[in-house]
């Protein structure tokens, strides 16, 4: 039987919340079933740690991201050149050098991007000048 999407009613009588929630319900009961047997019904409490790449589990299922291997490779290093060095150190420290090549990382993509969208839209002259001039301004 055909199913209609929209009612006639004003969009101030429609319940927005309850309409979202069950085209979210139907949604989560139309693919495949899962294989872990924490799934509910209602989305709650999905086991998600082997799928994570960040997790333990992740990791020992061989689907990490190395992250374990990088910080073990710094702590050793760090251990051995820093003196009077801690873990609790070695962590602050790690997370620091961490946090500033991802946000490097994210810079630097941005201004590719930027690049990019200047090349397309006003030629590569153009955005060479303005590549430059963004440099210079920093």
């Amino acid at each position: 039987m055909f199913k209609k999407k929209s009612t006639d009613a004003d969009l101030t009588q429609i319940d927005w919340a309850q309409s979202d929630r069950s085209a979210l319900l139907c949604r989560l009961h139309t693919g495949p079933v899962p294989r872990t047997p924490a799934i509910t019904s209602s989305g709650w409490g999905t086991d998600v740690a082997r799928s994570d790449r960040r997790s333990v589990a992740a990791y020992l299922a061989g689907r990490g991201d190395l992250r374990t291997a990088w910080w073990n490779l710094f702590c050793a290093a760090y251990m051995r050149v820093v003196p009077d060095a801690t873990i609790e150190r070695a962590m602050y420290t790690f997370h620091r050098f961490h946090q500033t090549i991802t946000l490097a990382r994210l810079e630097f993509a941005h201004s590719v991007a930027q690049t990019a969208s200047d090349v397309e839209h006003r030629g590569i002259i153009a955005a060479v000048r303005r590549s430059v001039a963004r440099e210079m301004e920093r």
